[in-house]
């Protein structure tokens, strides 16, 4: 059934009742909430007004535990930031998902989102309810493509949500409102002809939570979101692909290419701006299909049917209060009680009672008195008043009221213990975390459904063919294009690789430590298991340097990795299987080079070992095959260098290329081009690496005609051996191998 469209009129009206009755249902926690972030940041909050009458002129002193406390839970949120994993379902891949990953990651980075949550935290934990809210804006002044931010509220008490919602997370609310003042300046720049009439007066708020409501240089306006009830066509095509009836690609799609229809009850997310007497702005449509609104609560709770929800100064208040009562009083007492007097009789003061009224703020080396035979000895010096004793208990008692109403206590805040060792620590720390951990987890939920909205919002911004950074969980950036399209090598179809709209995700939040703090408490580890077990640094000692923030650990981690165990080194490089086959192809040519040469080396050697093993060779014989073996080991050197080199640039070539084919593909917008790119790529591909091949096999063929002359020089010094004449380079069951050729030796 069609939704009536309402005239701005009724629009206004609208607001107005919906903000009215968002107001009523959660004015009790409002209030309370706002009264307990005061009581906790606002100096002279934590007495009433009735006792602050009652003393007068009296003191009233204040020592803020309860500030410290919801300190330790926000901070220890800082110390394990949650992190998002999305996951491919219904039709997502992998590769997609790891795409939404970074790019959530990098609009966290760009919007500063840890900040953002902070903030919020402050409010979550002292008074039971943050908030941030998920927007859009346009990449630059001269761009037309948008980007995502997340974005602080200024006060989350603002943002009043439809009262009909039961999840916590408000993904069934059907509307919000959020209120907030802007300068007059910036509304008559924005809305030149509207009047600055303030949204609503709000008579449920106590005016005094929020002091700029009252300021003659701002107007209060409110943004009103709700969802519109929307009936949506869906095409299902023959490859199993849904889209939107009404999208621009549904005009390009063969009738004949759709396998199903059918109809779907859903809804659209509407926005306006209002003021008192008028909407402003929209309705206008948002991108997304959920509310761009995020409400993390403390501690959230229906009884008989009224919702309550609050943080952690609720409760700890009345401690809190009657602690700075006794500790008040105590400092009173003290200011206030008689000092220590001296007591004597009139003959013993007589003529000194000057000096000894300035005893107290003089340091006189001595006191006069006279003795008086009534009163035998020196007058008595008796101290003043005492502090009761009720007092420092009650004050005592107080305190650790105000622990157990928090459930964290003196160790977990810091204070010293008893603890003997690191395991030790961490498990009294973890009571106190237990006992608040419900404030990190809401905090995380918060954080999953900021994914979820993002999730459902990516694929409605980013849906041309852009190149956009991604951060890895380390923070490594890298770029991808998304939207982009290629051929596919098996059915020479066009494909589009990296679409956002295609498939469903969904989102899995981690808490735990940072990158930062996971990768030294790693490292703390591994350096720890290599002291008592040495064997692991010789097979894991360049992940170990990888692990550490030190200078050059990374250029040492490189050097480790080269001096691997073969076997190692082979499971590592198993990932090289994973080239094209002219690659592979190219490089075992080369491997099999590499093994001509040794083969040619071992005749070498051998050939020296049998010179050096008859008795009739001179020393100066001996030194010059020496001298012939270690230049030919040089060259060898330098041959496996050009050898290396040479594979490097290949597999250099092979990438460069491939990049350059996924270039042209995405430029490509006829598939007659299409093919034609693609078979000049093929050819470029084969000619470098016949190139690759033919300077392998040069190399080889150089490198055994020095060999050759370092074995017609050892044998020049043997008579009774066959004299090699060359040594030929043959293909053996498509290997390269070295074949000597000796000379034919006369009959006889």
């Amino acid at each position: 059934m069609a939704v009536k469209k309402r005239t701005k009129k009724q629009q206004l009206q609208r607001i107005h009742d919906r903000y009215e009755l968002m107001v009523d249902a959660d004015r009790e926690n409002r209030l309370l909430a706002m009264e307990d972030m005061r009581f906790i940041t606002v100096p002279g909050e934590q007495w009433d007004d009735n006792m602050k009458q009652e003393r007068g002129d009296r003191p009233c002193y204040e020592f803020n535990k309860t500030r410290v406390t919801c300190k330790r839970i926000i901070n220890d949120m800082r110390a394990n930031r949650p992190m998002g994993k999305v996951r491919g379902v219904e039709g997502g891949d992998k590769k997609t998902a790891e795409v939404y990953e970074g790019l959530i990651r990098n609009i966290w980075n760009t919007s500063d989102g840890d900040s953002v949550i902070d903030y919020a935290a402050e409010y979550q934990v002292g008074g039971g309810m943050g908030g941030w809210r998920i927007l859009t804006d346009y990449a630059s002044d001269s761009a037309f493509e948008q980007d995502i931010k997340v974005e602080a509220l200024h006060n989350p008490y603002c943002l009043w949500w439809d009262p009909a919602a039961r999840d916590q997370q408000k993904r069934d609310a059907m509307d919000c409102i959020y209120t907030e003042r802007i300068s007059k300046e910036a509304y008559k720049t924005r809305w030149p002809d509207a009047k600055p009439v303030d949204f609503q007066d709000n008579d449920h708020v106590d005016t005094r939570s929020d002091n700029d409501w009252e300021d003659e240089e701002t107007v209060r306006i409110a943004e009103y979101w709700e969802k519109v009830p929307h009936k949506k066509e869906l095409w299902q095509l023959q490859d199993g692909k849904v889209i939107d009836a009404a999208s621009d690609e549904a005009a390009l799609i063969d009738p004949n290419a759709i396998k199903n229809t059918r109809v779907v009850d859903t809804h659209k997310i509407m926005q306006c701006i209002a003021s008192g007497d008028a909407i402003l702005e929209g309705p206008t449509e948002w991108a997304g299909s959920m509310l761009p609104f995020v409400s993390p609560y403390g501690e959230y709770i229906v009884v008989e049917g009224e919702v309550f929800w609050f943080g952690v100064t609720r409760f700890a208040k009345d401690a809190q209060r009657s602690y700075n009562v006794s500790r008040t009083a105590i400092s009173e007492a003290i200011a206030m009680a008689p000092q220590a007097k001296f007591w004597a009789t009139p003959k013993q003061a007589e003529g000194h009672t000057g000096s000894w009224a300035e005893a107290h703020r003089k340091n006189f080396p001595f006191q006069l008195y006279n003795p008086d035979p009534v009163a035998p000895g020196v007058p008595q010096r008796n101290g003043g008043a005492d502090v009761p004793v009720a007092l420092i208990q009650e004050s005592q008692i107080a305190s650790e009221e105000i622990k157990a109403v928090t459930g964290i206590f003196s160790p977990d805040l810091g204070a010293g213990d008893q603890a003997k060792s690191g395991v030790q620590e961490r498990e009294r720390r973890a009571q106190g975390q237990i006992a608040t951990f419900n404030y990190q987890d809401n905090m995380a939920k918060g954080i999953r459904r900021t994914w979820e909205i993002l999730i459902d919002l990516i694929p409605q911004i980013y849906d041309t063919e852009r190149e956009l950074r991604v951060l890895g969980s380390d923070g490594a950036e890298d770029y991808v294009t998304i939207n982009t399209f290629t051929q596919d090598p098996e059915t020479g179809e066009r494909i589009k690789i990296h679409d956002l709209s295609m498939g469903r995700y969904d989102v899995n939040i981690t808490v735990g430590p940072s990158f930062t703090s996971q990768r030294q408490e790693a490292s703390e580890v591994y350096m720890q298991l290599s002291q008592a077990n040495p064997a692991i640094f010789g097979v894991a000692g360049d992940l170990i340097f990888k692990s550490m923030d030190l200078p050059y650990s990374e250029d040492i981690a490189e050097r480790l990795k080269a001096m691997l165990p073969p076997e190692i080194q082979q499971v590592i490089n198993e990932d090289n299987q994973n080239m094209s086959p002219e690659v592979m192809a190219a490089m075992q040519q080369a491997q099999q080079a590499m093994q001509m040469v040794e083969q040619q080396m071992q005749q070498v050697q051998m050939a020296a070992q049998e010179v050096q093993d008859e008795q009739q060779q001179t020393e100066q014989q001996k030194t010059d095959v020496v001298k012939a073996i270690a230049d030919l080991e040089v060259k060898q050197s330098r041959f496996e260098a050009k050898i290396a080199k040479e594979t490097a640039n290949l597999a250099m070539k092979e990438a460069g290329l491939v990049v350059k084919e996924a270039g042209v593909e995405g430029l490509v917008n006829e598939m007659e081009r299409a093919k034609a790119d693609d078979q000049e790529v093929e050819s470029m591909v084969a000619q470098q690496t016949d190139q690759a091949v033919n300077v392998i096999e040069q190399m080889a063929e150089q490198f055994s005609q020095e060999a050759l002359q370092v074995i017609e020089h050892i044998q020049s010094q043997k008579e009774t051996k066959p004299k090699i004449v060359k040594v030929e380079s043959k293909r053996v069951n498509g290997k390269l191998v070295a074949v000597p050729v000796y000379e034919a030796q006369p009959e006889g």
